[in-house]
């Protein structure tokens, strides 16, 4: 697949982020060794049971979304917040499910078989909280085969291609879905047992903040896992808050939308930006709602 026709199309789109960049995040010190896991601390921020079923049931009407484009509008928009950063690199995980190789079924196989890829999150200066969500879901909407082609070509492609694809993100963001739903019709349920360590912490921290979240007793609640030789608590507990507020905003304000409005990756037309379709359906809306 990595050297085959159809990874064509994508090649020039992930030599586009690559080539985006992105700004260091502001940190409390540089530390000049590697960091260690060892030297780690989190940080949880979690919402509420009705704030996550709003989240899961009624916001995504507003827009016709799916919970990464709002909880990655949220991420953005905090970041912005705490740093003043317009662009935001951050390391998406994704499942790795995709089918993308002919005859090959993968309907018998269960876990994840993970696949990473770099995102970039822009947030404007003075955009309003639906230019938002429609960037993201719409930058979100254009990744190739749900991401899964970049690590293809990191490290299957041929040698000298291969080199080309090495975005440095210092955030990751692994949302792990409703942990709730695989225990209500069988008769499995979650261990109160520690796992033990799954790294050794001497490993060193491939990420300035690794962020992981799950819906688990009907709550939403994501983790900030950071090393303390270049975060204060209280920068993290500033930078979880921007997070959380962000969020109950994104959440009020799909819920509060009175109708639903299409952005540009709901249309068979294809090319429109979202600006160009926002005044469409100003200049239409004496006739109606645009549903296609």
């Amino acid at each position: 697949y990595a050297n085959s026709a159809a990874i064509d199309r994508e090649r020039v789109y992930w030599q586009q982020i690559d080539q985006a960049g992105s700004t260091p995040l502001p940190k409390d010190d540089d530390a000049q060794e590697t960091t260690l896991l060892r030297d780690s601390e989190t940080v949880t921020v979690q919402w509420t049971g009705q704030e996550t079923e709003l989240l899961l049931k009624q916001a995504h009407r507003a827009y016709n979304t799916e919970v990464n484009d709002l909880l990655l509008t949220a991420l953005g928009t905090a970041i912005h917040a705490w740093s003043g950063m317009e662009q935001v690199l951050v390391n998406l995980e994704g499942h790795g499910r995709e089918s993308i190789v002919p005859d090959i079924d993968i309907t018998r196989t269960v876990g994840w078989f993970t696949s990473q890829y770099p995102v970039v999150l822009r947030i404007d200066e003075g955009q309003d909280v639906s230019q938002r969500i429609k960037q993201t879901k719409e930058g979100l909407r254009h990744i190739p085969q749900k991401g899964i082609g970049y690590g293809i070509l990191r490290y299957l492609s041929e040698p000298g291609e291969s080199a080309a694809y090495r975005a440095r993100p210092e955030i990751s963001f692994n949302y792990l879905g409703q942990f709730d739903q695989d225990f209500q019709h069988n008769g499995l349920q979650q261990s109160p047992y520690s796992i033990g360590a799954a790294v050794s912490d001497h490993a060193a921290m491939n990420y300035v903040l690794d962020i992981n979240g799950m819906i688990s007793q009907g709550a939403l609640s994501l983790t900030i896992r950071y090393s303390a030789k270049v975060y204060r608590g209280e920068t993290m507990e500033r930078l979880a808050g921007l997070f959380k507020s962000s969020l109950q905003e994104v959440i009020a304000h799909c819920v509060a939308k009175e109708a639903p409005e299409p952005t540009p990756s709901d249309l068979l037309l294809k090319g429109l930006t979202t600006s160009e379709l926002e005044q469409i359906v100003a200049q239409t809306r004496h006739v109606g709602e645009i549903e296609n």
